[in-house]
């Protein structure tokens, strides 16, 4: 019986030791990851720049949790989109001009065209952002089957799309559009952490632009 006892013991205390190294090993797998990402700042980090714009940065990330588009002229359309892999609807637009207060940041006004249909993640789109002012991404997107995320419209940085996006847009003649941005909430959240996923912080250089 105690022969039995001591090795049960001896079973638990292995499997204990065992579960704790693999809490390592996972801490330093995460932390090396994050690191890596950028997550966390490194001995280069700049903190007075980062505390003098916390407020404005904290501020833009906010506004960028949501996109609104206006729009007017020869325009049908109707989408209802839980980002573009559940994208339902179909739209038709001939220079069409639009206000955006958009994704990545970009505020304006531009002139649409051309067509799309989607249901799900199947669909065909020859549309195209023709003219734009300075802060709105001009583009042209041709394609027959899955969008995917590494498409140039999609780039996470800069692309004038977003891929994630989830909401709708309705319009006949005059157009809106309004759609959350699940990226940019994480995005928001992080950074009351000063932790910075998209690389989007206001720092000093940015006024030297």
């Amino acid at each position: 019986m105690s022969d039995e006892f001591d090795k049960l013991k001896t079973k638990q205390e292995i499997s204990l030791k065992m579960k704790k190294l693999l809490m390592i090993l996972t801490f330093c797998l995460c932390f090396s990851g994050v690191n890596a990402a950028g997550m966390v700042p490194d001995r280069n980090t700049n903190w007075g720049e980062k505390l003098a714009l916390y407020l404005p940065n904290r501020l833009l990330d906010a506004l960028d949790l949501f996109s609104v588009t206006l729009g007017v002229g020869p325009v049908a359309e109707v989408r209802l989109m839980g980002t573009r892999l559940v994208d339902i609807g179909a739209g038709f637009s001939a220079s069409t001009y639009k206000l955006y207060k958009d994704h990545n940041r970009q505020y304006g006004i531009g002139v649409e065209e051309g067509w799309y249909w989607s249901f799900i993640v199947v669909g065909e789109e020859e549309y195209a952002l023709r003219e734009g002012s300075l802060l709105v991404d001009k583009y042209v997107e041709c394609r027959a089957g899955v969008p995917t995320p590494e498409m140039r419209v999609y780039d996470y940085f800069d692309g004038p799309r977003d891929f994630w996006a989830i909401g709708g847009s309705l319009g006949f003649i005059i157009d809106a559009g309004v759609y959350l941005h699940p990226v940019e909430w994480v995005d928001f959240a992080l950074g009351f952490f000063l932790v910075d996923i998209r690389e989007d912080d206001l720092n000093f250089d940015s006024f030297d632009r």
